[in-house]
């Protein structure tokens, strides 16, 4: 009895590993981008007026630009879309050359609160 519960237990304890172990995982290939950004369409659709910066950091992660306007400080995330994966996102590290990209820009007001939402997908 003892022996096939410990039978029992390690095989449930090593199929738990595999089974973990094995998803389909999303890297980004490029140095490019900053890590652990795999953002879909709908997680973006999330961030609405009225948000506060805390929230679009969580979800967006760092900015690529940041600069501060008369109407509040500007915030520009410029995006990349994955390759292997339709309608899946990565954050930019830097501004792309071609300037028709993909990109979200917030202006967050003095209590960083989103005012104002552009974005082309």
């Amino acid at each position: 009895m003892k022996r096939s519960l410990i039978f029992f237990s390690f095989s449930l304890v090593l199929l738990t590993f595999v089974s973990c172990s094995s998803g389909n995982k999303v890297t980004s290939d490029s140095s490019k981008v900053h890590p652990h950004t795999a953002l879909r369409k709908l997680e973006i659709d999330m961030i609405k007026v009225g948000d506060s910066l805390v929230k679009t950091e969580a979800v967006l992660g760092k900015p690529t630009e940041k600069s501060s306007d008369p109407a509040g400080t500007v915030q520009v995330w410029w995006l990349a879309e994955d390759k292997n994966v339709p309608e899946q996102y990565y954050t930019l590290k830097e501004k792309p050359e071609e300037t028709d990209g993909k990109f979200i820009k917030l202006v967050f007001d003095t209590k960083n609160k989103i005012v104002s939402k552009d974005f082309k997908l």
